[in-house]
């Protein structure tokens, strides 16, 4: 029955009262009310199986590397970091296992580095920055002191108030103990392939001192007692070695008639091959002649440390350790660097003479007073390089006082210890200095060197 229609009848029926009981009896619905807002949302089902792939993509550009041999790694990479740089026999990679590098590494925050800065001279052959400020001239003197070539490498000079030797200070600010790259090597923004990402080309790092074949280097060691002027010693592309591996003392004005030994540093600095390399570096005892080897005549520096390497596009070696192969050119058959025992018998000499020295009171590796002699251990050990003076060795376990050809004795030997070629760098010349060394020393010649002419 039809709602409206039911009203219909209830209306009749009310006249007899049964209204409003029969419509609750028939129980008429009203009209439909207004939908509701939907309800949130269910939780997320389950994640479905994966589709099909879809096809593959069009193939990219081909790269620019460079193709390996053995089939490594490298194609792909950009030829321009590969060679020489950064390929598997690149010189980076050489340089690290250099003592360039492990000098670096040895030095982060390390004590060292901040002498560098003010009154110290360290920074000069140590900083990152130390040849390109010596090349322009930018160097630290007291008193207005003047340095007579620094264009030529030298750092020493007198100071105009007293009159007394003095070495050039660092006037950099660099913190940083790395012979690296660009230390040797101007470096720009148009040839830096970093920069330009271009291919690096060949001599666009050109050496940041003079190294021309007639260009010169100096070492300190002057002719004489009236100025400070220097040995010239230069040996063209080798002159960037020269500029930091050097004896940094005047030998000439460093040693006087009557000499007080009062510090166990007393004497040439760490890494003099230069000096000796030379043949012109060492204390020169009157009335003795000295000469250079042929390898001084004939070789430089990178001749026998930066051969080329093969591997690399025949670029230096930049490991700068010394190469067999540069000596099989003259030394036929080599299979080591002591040539017919040489190097052997230079040492039996530097021991010889290390243990006259010793006797004499000259020689301790004490780091601190009292300074003691070399123990027996110390003179067997063949560390002939960690010596240093003892300023205790005295008669009366006093200062040492020394004339001057015991002090250039004393000289000498450190110079030839602390080059470390046993004789290798200039054979004749090291056995000079040896022998006349210990002639001063003991009054006698040596039983295991003749002095050679």
């Amino acid at each position: 029955m039809k709602c409206r229609t039911t009203l219909g009848i209830l209306g009749k029926w009310a006249s007899f009262g049964f209204g409003p009981a029969m419509a609750a009896l028939l129980g008429c619905a009203g009209e439909e009310g207004q939908r509701g807002v939907a309800g949130p949302p269910g939780p997320v089902g389950s994640q479905g199986p994966s589709g099909t792939a879809g096809p593959p993509g069009p193939a990219g550009p081909p790269g620019s590397g460079m193709a390996i041999p053995d089939g490594g790694m490298a194609a792909g990479l950009p030829t321009s970091c590969l060679s020489p740089c950064h390929g598997f026999n690149g010189m980076v990679e050489q340089w690290k296992t250099s003592t360039h590098y492990s000098t670096f590494i040895s030095n982060l925050g390390g004590e060292e580095v901040g002498t560098w800065t003010g009154p110290a001279s360290c920074g000069n052959c140590h900083a990152q920055d130390a040849l390109e400020l010596r090349v322009a001239g930018t160097l630290g003197t007291l008193a207005g002191g003047v340095v007579t070539n620094p264009a030529h490498g030298e750092l020493g000079y007198r100071n105009p108030s007293n009159g007394a030797l003095a070495e050039s200070t660092y006037a950099g600010n660099s913190k940083v103990a790395q012979v690296g790259c660009v230390t040797c090597h101007s470096v720009t923004e148009a040839t830096d392939p970093h920069r330009t990402g271009l291919p690096y080309v060949a001599g666009s790092f050109p050496l940041r001192v003079p190294s021309g074949a007639s260009d010169p280097a100096r070492i300190e060691k002057s002719p004489d007692t009236s100025g400070v002027i220097g040995t010239q010693a230069g040996v063209g592309t080798s002159n960037t070695c020269i500029w930091c591996h050097r004896s940094r003392k005047d030998v000439t004005n460093y040693i006087g008639p009557q000499n007080s030994i009062t510090s166990a540093h007393w004497g040439p600095h760490e890494g003099p091959q230069a000096d000796v390399f030379s043949g012109a570096g060492g204390y020169h005892f009157a009335g003795r002649a000295y000469g250079a080897s042929t390898h001084q005549q004939a070789l430089g520096c990178v001749d026998c440390h930066m051969p080329q390497v093969a591997a690399n596009s025949r670029s230096a070696n930049h490991s700068f350790d010394p190469q067999l192969s540069a000596c099989t050119s003259c030394h036929i058959g080599a299979t080591s660097f002591d040539i017919n025992g040489g190097r052997s018998q230079v040492r039996s000499s530097i021991a010889e003479l290390q243990k006259a020295l010793n006797n004499a009171g000259y020689l301790s590796r004490s780091v601190a007073a009292p300074y003691q002699p070399l123990s027996a251990d110390e003179l067997a050990d063949g560390y002939f390089e960690l010596d240093e003076t003892r300023p205790g060795g005295g008669p009366d376990g006093g200062t040492l006082r020394l004339t001057a050809d015991q002090a250039g004795a004393l000289y000498n030997y450190l110079i030839v210890v602390r080059d470390k070629s046993s004789g290798a760098h200039n054979p004749k010349y090291t056995r000079q200095l040896i022998f006349d060394a210990y002639f001063a020393i003991t009054g006698l010649p040596p039983t295991t060197l003749v002095r050679p002419q």
